[in-house]
């Protein structure tokens, strides 16, 4: 039986964060063959979001490092013992109940499952922000030869060695290119399947258009400087896989 951990990074989340435990949890409890934990990762936050956490089940991480996204990922990847890691938004944007859907696309060969907005939709999208998704992922194509519709949503569900192999030194939201990235390094295929996001359920937006756009501009023109050709042979359940060439996948379904 394979152990998913579920990591939520989550910065004064008080308002959101029980909507989408109560929601994971509902999920999770009708997945028997999957033996999962649940982390929230508290960063930083001045309001009740821990206590949230914990009145649900979930077990706190406390986020030592500096503030941001990146950092909070960074801390719960390390103290996850899964095989398999899950990245959820603490907003209430993203829909647990897709997760079942996330984890059968990680079939042999496949490293990462991105739930794309391109497919499913999207009610936060601004014009800005939608114009700024086409603009990165295509940027990433042509850095990395590999076309993704939506590599910059944060769900994402992926194979630990994805994080372990590497070090990762991203600080916010640009952590979103360096596992795809560092999935293609492993030589493992990347899939997309249909998931919608819904507009945040309360509290604050955490990105910022141009701020964090840049960010993810940068990262993304460092990565493909890097190079993303594979440099091990991946192992799936101990057995290794001659590495492929990254893949598009959606599920239209």
């Amino acid at each position: 039986m394979k152990k998913v951990s579920v990591i939520i990074p989550a910065k004064d989340e008080e308002e959101t964060l029980g909507n989408v435990l109560d929601d994971l949890n509902k999920t999770i409890a009708d997945m028997p063959n999957y033996e999962f934990e649940v982390i929230c990762v508290d960063d930083h936050s001045i309001d009740a979001t821990a206590n949230i956490a914990r009145s649900f089940g979930a077990r706190v991480v406390e986020n030592t490092r500096k503030p941001g996204k990146g950092m909070a990922l960074r801390a719960g990847f390390e103290s996850a013992s899964g095989d398999v890691l899950v990245m959820l938004d603490a907003d209430y944007s993203h829909r647990a109940e897709d997760l079942p859907r996330m984890l059968e696309a990680l079939t042999e060969g496949v490293g990462l499952v991105i739930g794309s907005r391109v497919v499913g939709g999207s009610e936060e999208y601004t014009h800005i922000r939608a114009l700024g998704n086409v603009f990165l992922s295509a940027t990433l194509g042509l850095c990395t030869r590999r076309y993704l519709s939506d590599a910059l949503n944060g769900f994402k569900v992926f194979r630990k060695d994805v994080f372990k192999d590497f070090r990762y030194t991203s600080r916010a939201f640009e952590i979103e290119i360096e596992i795809v990235a560092n999935t293609m390094r492993k030589g493992y295929r990347i899939a997309e399947v249909q998931s919608h996001e819904r507009a945040r359920a309360g509290g604050e937006m955490k990105s910022r258009v141009v701020r964090h756009g840049t960010r993810f501009l940068l990262r993304i023109l460092w990565e493909g400087f890097k190079g993303v050709q594979p440099n091990a042979v991946p192992k799936v359940d101990g057995v290794a896989v001659v590495p492929v060439v990254a893949q598009q996948r959606i599920d239209r379904s």
